[in-house]
């Protein structure tokens, strides 16, 4: 059995050592094939060798230590020393965000990986101040998954939350699963605090976060008549972007806590 310094020790090693993003379906049984962007980072940029040792994930709860076999520009291969699959979590967030401003959004979407959304779908609304459509919407989708790449690598997740195209708000409620648990920050007076909601046997909660400006009255009576619960998260007026991550946060520490609480 390994000791306490030995467990320590191996902990440290793992986490020093330079992780890389390969999609689920490029996977192989005994070598990992980095290409574009990650085999250009591993060998233009962090210089790594033939012989070191490297990490390589999923976003989906598969992570790999490797040794790289050969390295070029444009292509690393490594062999697979051994694979963790990390368990699914227990319960999923999805983050409904409204679309916002191009800089704040990008760091929600940092803030949503490291906080553990299971997916993120951008919301359109009334006020929305970004509308975006066709090549235009691509490059931005694109732009926006790398970052949430970025993020997953730096905070040592086994998971990339799924990235989905925008919808608007009036199509994607009646679309959301009837009987899933749902939550959206409000002004409102009836409002109740998330902390005071049971989350037991909750395996899928959605959170909808409102734009600057928050939802008109129309579409905050449309979201509750589609299940939402209105919440507060306190007598400030929150940005967008902070809105969302301050829900993220409270609503893993409840879903965690109802977790530890079931088990006992």
């Amino acid at each position: 059995m390994a000791t306490t310094g030995q467990l320590l020790e191996s902990f440290v090693f793992i986490m020093s050592l330079s992780r890389f993003y390969l999609a689920p379906l490029l996977w192989q049984a005994e070598t990992l094939v980095l290409s574009g962007d990650e085999a250009a980072h591993c060998s233009r940029v962090l210089r790594r060798q033939i012989g070191d040792q490297i990490e390589v994930f999923d976003g989906a709860g598969r992570v790999a230590t490797a040794t790289i076999t050969t390295l070029s520009k444009n292509s690393v291969h490594a062999a697979i020393k051994f694979i963790v699959q990390h368990e699914p979590r227990a319960a999923e967030v999805h983050l409904l965000p409204s679309m916002i401003k191009a800089e704040p959004f990008e760091w929600l979407l940092e803030k949503a990986t490291e906080l553990g959304a299971s997916s993120v779908r951008p919301v359109m609304t009334q006020r929305s101040v970004v509308q975006l459509s066709g090549d235009q919407l691509e490059k931005k989708w694109l732009k926006w998954q790398r970052h949430m790449i970025e993020s997953a690598k730096q905070c040592h997740t086994p998971w990339v939350p799924q990235l989905e195209r925008p919808a608007d708000l009036n199509s994607l409620l009646p679309s959301l699963p009837a009987g899933a648990f749902k939550v959206m920050p409000a002004l409102t007076q009836n409002t109740r605090r998330l902390h005071d909601l049971s989350f037991a046997a909750q395996t899928s909660v959605f959170a909808l976060i409102g734009p600057e400006g928050d939802f008109t009255p129309e579409e905050e009576a449309l979201a509750e008549k589609h299940g939402f619960l209105s919440v507060t998260l306190g007598p400030l007026i929150l940005r967008a972007e902070t809105a969302a991550i301050t829900t993220l946060a409270i609503l893993g520490h409840e879903l965690r806590r109802s977790v530890t609480i079931n088990e006992h």
